[in-house]
């Protein structure tokens, strides 16, 4: 957001003065109009992917601009276009005050979800809105609890609306399994557990298509998708796990203009369903992320097949991520390659682990993306971890964050993974996979969640050692090292940062924090 004119003023001075109003007064209205539009970002009210929190950002710059001097309130006042930013959920005198400003400019109507129940009172402003239902050009509502302020909008007609976001229920408006109320200029269209039906008029014009928390996948979806198929540039479809068999589908749908897929599958064969059933043109981009049991793995083959039909030469910008995650059971791993991504939560990787399946899963993962950079996290259980690292080649990996609880394992599981050093001997193991010291690593990170990390010494040791043999085979070194949350010596730690200094890695303590696959099924990107 650029700087307004009031940030440089202190609060004491922010009163309706005159000071600079000879400069103001002398620009010609079009040019102040302009000059603000571009403060304000005007031109980003009614685009269906700007971030509800930008809206609620440009309604308190605009009465921040207000305090600059007497002859900007007074032009700010008179200008409609300033005040079409209607929140439902903030004081409703304020938003009467508003929709009176705003006369006849096309109105953004949008409410921030505050994540807990809240009385909302609407009964002053809906009367206004019904009045002016043809002056609503975007009406974002991701908020259950505005169901009965959206509903009474819909049935009207909405003639001049071109973005709808809505969270229905169902249960108390049957009328909205339908919604086949008056829109003919919809473009975009974002739901939550509600998706349009086929006989809906608008549905063909359609450029946005973001359905949320879908039951399952079946045959009116995919005629949905068919009706909007050639003018659709924007589909998201986040589909929960079905476990009732699948029914037949009409054939593959070809979407050609197609920019951005977004796919969130709780079930195999829903990922192997829509991978046969959606054609987009390779120029696309895509994130599909999906959940899947150890025993699913064959699945990925098709997924790749559709989103990485002709990946190997392709540049990544970003490394792969893998996170092992013990506490929760769970394998994630997120791999970039262009312009698309395929993300993947893995249950079920902790008890009665099948191994070489995972080992498998990883290995097919790189051969098929041309040995692509890999960073590493992992979660909270040294000794498990330890053998999971085991799964990956070496020759990539060149990040690993450790967030662990257990400290006191943490040499030992240095020990086994960036020395090769096994648990019942201290000779160095070597592996015909290049398992031995990761010989690629060049960050290492440490978090132990505000513990007191009493190895210090000992881990520091096993770093240089680690380094030594790197030299020695004339390998990639270790560059930077970063310690946080840890407690421990002052002293130890100063001699540490001599001792690795010494030998080329830089030893910091920051405020670093665990990262990871940012892995939720019902969030969106579009």
């Amino acid at each position: 957001m650029a700087a307004t004119a009031t940030d440089e003023f202190p609060d004491d001075k922010r009163s309706l003065q005159g000071s600079g109003n000879f400069l103001f007064g002398d620009l010609a209205a079009d040019l102040a109009h302009s000059i603000f539009q571009h403060v304000l970002e005007l031109d980003r009210i009614h685009l269906h992917d700007t971030p509800l929190d930008l809206l609620s950002h440009m309604r308190k710059t605009i009465f921040r601009m207000r305090c600059v001097s007497a002859l900007w309130n007074r032009f700010i006042l008179s200008s409609p276009q300033y005040w079409c930013i209607i929140n439902v959920r903030a004081p409703q005198a304020a938003m009467v005050r508003t929709i009176e400003l705003a006369q006849a400019a096309p109105l953004c109507i949008y409410s921030v979800n505050p994540g807990h129940w809240e009385a909302v009172q609407f009964d002053q402003i809906l009367p206004l809105l019904v009045n002016r239902h043809s002056q609503i050009r975007t009406l974002r509502l991701d908020d259950q609890d505005l169901d009965n302020f959206g509903m009474p909008l819909l049935r009207l007609g909405l003639p001049n609306l071109r973005s709808l976001e809505l969270v229905p229920r169902l249960w108390l408006h049957p009328d909205a399994s339908t919604l086949a109320y008056d829109m003919p200029r919809i473009r975009h269209l974002k739901s939550t557990a509600w998706a349009p039906k086929q006989d809906i008029a608008w549905i063909q014009g359609l450029e946005t298509l973001v359905l949320r928390k879908l039951d399952r996948l079946g045959p009116d979806l995919y005629r949905v998708l068919g009706l909007c198929a050639h003018g659709l540039r924007h589909l998201s479809l986040g589909l929960r796990s079905s476990r009732e068999e699948l029914p037949p589908t009409p054939a593959a749908i070809s979407i050609p203009l197609l920019k951005e897929l977004r796919l969130d599958m709780a079930d195999w064969r829903t990922v192997m369903e829509v991978t046969k059933r959606i054609l987009a043109p390779p120029s696309a981009g895509g994130v599909i992320r999906v959940t899947l049991e150890p025993r699913d793995l064959a699945a990925i083959h098709g997924l790749f097949d559709f989103l990485f039909p002709d990946a190997r030469d392709i540049l990544n910008p970003r490394p792969a991520t893998i996170e092992f995650d013990s506490e929760e059971d769970l394998l994630l791993v997120d791999y970039p390659r262009g312009n698309r991504a395929v993300q993947m939560r893995v249950q079920g990787t902790v008890h009665e682990v099948d191994h070489e399946a995972i080992r498998g899963l990883i290995h097919y993962l790189d051969l098929r993306l041309g040995h692509p950079v890999i960073s590493v996290t992992i979660s909270c259980n040294a000794p498990y971890d330890a053998k999971m690292m085991k799964l990956l080649s070496s020759s990539n990996v060149q990040s690993i964050s450790i967030f662990t609880y257990y400290p006191e394992d943490l040499a030992q599981f240095l020990k086994e993974t960036i020395t090769g050093q096994s648990a019942e001997s201290s000779e160095q193991v070597d592996t015909d996979d290049g398992y031995r010291v990761f010989q690629s690593l060049r960050y290492l990170a440490i978090d132990c969640a505000y513990r007191e990390l009493e190895d210090l010494e000992e881990v520091i040791r096993i770093v240089e050692t680690r380094q030594e043999q790197l030299r020695a085979k004339g390998n990639c070194l270790l560059d930077e090292m970063t310690l946080a949350h840890s407690h421990f010596d002052e002293r130890v730690f100063a001699d540490a940062i001599e001792k690795l200094g010494a030998i080329g890695i830089v030893l910091r303590e920051e405020d670093w924090s665990r990262t990871g696959v940012d892995f939720y099924l019902d969030a969106d990107i579009l």
